[in-house]
């Protein structure tokens, strides 16, 4: 395995949960282990841009991927946790650079090692230092580097690690139990904080993405592209934003091709599911689906209709059981088109 030095940064939201999820990212790789961490640090931006101050880290890995194949793999990290690269130097959630691989020098078009700015950046070095031997190659090499970057304009400190969202929820839940005249120390709650922080992830796993990505389209005879696409009883579960209660139910999906453009079929639930794993209310959902799928294929129309249930009325409050909500929300066609509209209401009967 070769050993290898990465740094990484954030600037954008939960700048730590980011790192961290990167660092667990980075680890489930079968041929990736994290061997060190260095500490937390928060540093100037570098580039011109104005934005955010940055927290930055370094890791130790052992890995048995090849430079590029290592490089492929981060550029997957970074995009599953919404790095955009849009503005060089520019604001991230996410930057992970291949500083050091092994002893290792070499030029290709997509990637230099070491890093081309490595002995230009402190907030680089002073990570990486905490993680090397003094047998390291590069060791006097930064060193030095850092002795002269340590007196320039670029700003470094150590700051606290915070904890993590998982730990945050499940400190969360003890003090609810507590709250609520239970015993967070009784046999049968000591787990509950960590299933329920667990739960969260998953139910609220679209909560810090800003992007619907998953979705590819293909191409049809553009001259048939007058009928109405439908997915009809889609499962949805999400959480209301106003009581933290589940609502749940089943969505309708359709739209009309425009210019021969459609979107794979398994694609629309997957959409379903972006929009409804967050906090938020039924008539965002049905007006968050419609927009997206708008934006993604420019159709002739666009028709959703929701219909759901929502325990903070079935729970709580007027306590009407089984009642059903509701939400539609028309675009284009749909909206101007009577019997396109009815065509799509008939079809759910």
């Amino acid at each position: 395995m070769q050993t290898t030095y990465l740094s990484m940064g954030s600037n954008i939201g939960d700048r730590q949960y980011y790192l961290h999820e990167a660092i667990r990212l980075l680890g489930k790789h079968p041929k990736i282990m994290i061997e060190k961490v260095s500490n937390f640090y928060e540093s100037t931006p570098v580039g011109g841009v104005k934005q955010d101050d940055f927290t930055n880290l370094a890791l130790k890995v052992a890995t048995l991927l090849e430079p590029l194949e290592l490089l492929s793999f981060i550029h997957e990290v970074e995009l599953s946790l919404n790095r955009e690269r849009k503005i060089h130097w520019g604001p991230r959630t996410i930057d992970i650079d291949i500083i050091f691989y092994d002893d290792l020098e070499m030029q290709v078009e997509n990637l230099v090692i070491p890093h081309k700015e490595a002995f230009n950046r402190l907030f680089v070095l002073k990570p990486i230092f905490e993680l090397i031997d003094k047998d390291f190659k590069y060791y006097a090499s930064i060193e030095k580097a850092i002795a002269e970057l340590s007196v320039s304009e670029q700003e470094l400190h150590v700051i606290k690690e915070e904890k993590t969202p998982r730990n945050r929820i499940e400190d969360a839940v003890k003090e609810i139990l507590f709250a609520v005249g239970e015993n967070p120390n009784r046999e049968g709650l000591l787990e509950t904080p960590a299933r329920v922080a667990k739960m969260y992830e998953e139910i609220l796993s679209s909560q810090r993405l800003s992007k619907f990505n998953e979705y590819k389209l293909f191409e049809i005879d553009s001259s048939k592209t007058d009928s109405i696409v439908l997915i009809k009883d889609i499962p949805f579960y999400s959480m209301c934003e106003h009581h933290m209660l589940p609502f749940f139910g089943k969505a309708h999906v359709a739209y009309i091709p425009a210019d021969g453009k459609i979107i794979g079929l398994s694609k629309i639930p997957r959409l379903v599911d972006y929009v409804s794993r967050k906090l938020s209310v039924q008539e965002n959902i049905t007006h968050d689906i419609g927009d997206i799928l708008t934006d993604i294929l420019n159709p002739k129309g666009v028709a959703v209709l929701v219909e759901g249930r929502h325990m903070c009325v079935e729970m709580r409050g007027v306590k009407k059981v089984n009642s059903i909500t509701k939400t539609s929300y028309f675009l284009g066609e749909f909206k101007e088109n009577n019997e396109k509209r009815m065509e799509f209401l008939e079809s759910l009967l």
